[in-house]
């Protein structure tokens, strides 16, 4: 699994995710949240997921943990673009709505 910033534009941090998210690999998601919501100056996160093919229960965990903590600290946080499968999991779990907006 890669995860990389994009780039950033008037304090929204852009992340892209590619391969899969498993306990093999949920930590370099969990240490590039962290990183980007505690950005100074970041007033939202938005992590595109288009590339990632596989998200198990350890991914998730990992979205919603960054999805509160970037809550507490008042920042916007948006899953964008999650492959059909993904999606279907996030549905399934009931955080769609909070991850997506969706």
């Amino acid at each position: 699994m890669i995860v990389s910033t994009c780039g950033t534009s008037a304090g929204t941090i852009h992340l892209a995710a590619a391969g899969e998210v498993d306990l093999g690999t949920v930590d370099d998601l969990t240490m590039a949240l962290a990183r980007a919501i505690s950005t100074e100056g970041a007033v939202a996160i938005v992590i595109d997921f288009s590339e990632v093919t596989f998200c198990d229960s350890s991914g998730l965990h990992a979205l919603d943990r960054a999805y509160h903590e970037a809550h507490v600290r008042g920042l916007v946080f948006r899953l964008t673009n999650p492959q059909h499968n993904v999606r279907r999991l996030l549905e399934v779990t009931g955080l769609a709505e909070q991850l997506t907006g969706s």
